[in-house]
């Protein structure tokens, strides 16, 4: 018995290792940007206002990674309080997931922690509430879903799902790894061709047929100047780094990045995270632009941070 528990412990390792296909690289923040720099992407937003009063549900959970990786409170303390600074928007937090109640009255749910093991019953709210016309804007490992049986019935919700280490992958990637974007999407419209995080992201999902990957990352050796189509079938990529889903009435964008806490200090990430939540909306970007640059931009005009972020100790709560 004591040699085939240490047989299934060996076999998961290495499940576990077979599914990092990253970079072993050291965490870091992109540069600052100069704030006249990220204008040019964010454009014009005076005097543009939401069509309606906007509410929005904010899912977490407890952290579960080291200090400055998944750190699903500190960013929800984070963006909460700027979302509620856009005229018309209201809050609401859910901790693990959200009652009956708390789907019936948003208009869009914001998820990033990792989902407990759901009921039957709650993945069917959940599904309901996306078909009857409710946004949800998935980040990171809110893709996954113990114990694995229930992965298609997630993907049914966003689109993606984690389908086991034997399959799925995640790893690590800089700036030799560009995120190259599908800029005639809706909702990078405008925007460049690729840009640079460092950060993680998975790929190799379990994809629904309605799903429309708009973001995937690949090496930039032998991809200069390249476009999102030009890379998208490579062997080489790593899909579903962004990606839309519609069922019934709702709008899902979904993004397997946004490990690093530093990340959601970047702009130009939270730059796609706000565009990801007017399009979920069908609602002008313009609103949510301010956000951009909230909280992180100097005196001297730069805009992102130069933090680790990594001293940092974990919460449940």
């Amino acid at each position: 018995m004591k040699h085939l528990y240490l047989l299934l412990l060996l076999c998961s390792v290495g499940w576990l290792f077979a599914a990092d296909r990253g970079q072993k690289t050291e965490p870091s923040p992109n540069k600052p940007l100069p704030k006249a720099e990220v204008l040019k992407l964010t454009g014009d937003w005076n005097g543009s206002k939401l069509s309606r009063d906007i509410r929005i549900l904010w899912l977490y959970g407890p952290e579960d990674h080291g200090g400055g990786e998944h750190d699903y409170i500190r960013v929800k303390e984070l963006f909460v309080p700027m979302l509620k600074t856009i005229p018309g928007v209201t809050v609401e937090e859910a901790y693990l997931f959200p009652s009956k109640e708390q789907f019936e009255r948003a208009d869009l749910m914001i998820q990033f922690l990792h989902l407990p093991d759901l009921t039957d019953q709650q993945l069917k709210n959940f599904q309901s509430f996306v078909n009857r016309g409710g946004g949800v804007v998935s980040i990171h490992e809110s893709c996954i879903i113990r114990p694995l049986g229930r992965a298609e019935k997630l993907a049914k919700c966003i689109g993606c799902s984690w389908k086991g280490n034997r399959d799925s992958h995640w790893g690590k990637f800089s700036h030799d790894h560009p995120l190259f974007l599908k800029t005639d999407h809706p909702a990078f419209k405008g925007l460049p061709g690729s840009v640079r995080l460092n950060d993680e992201s998975y790929w190799s999902l379990l994809q629904r047929e309605e799903v429309e990957v708009i973001g995937t990352i690949a090496p930039a050796k032998g991809n200069a100047g390249a476009s999102f189509e030009d890379v998208s079938g490579s062997s080489a990529a790593r899909s579903e780094a962004f990606w839309t889903y519609r069922s019934g009435k709702g709008r899902v964008f979904g993004t397997t990045t946004g490990h690093y806490t530093y990340t959601y200090f970047d702009p130009i990430y939270r730059l796609l995270l706000m565009r990801g939540i007017a399009w979920c909306l069908e609602e002008d970007p313009g609103p949510f632009m301010p956000l951009v640059f909230h909280g992180i931009t100097s005196e001297e005009g730069q805009v992102g941070t130069t933090d680790r972020m990594m001293n940092y100790r974990n919460r449940r709560k």
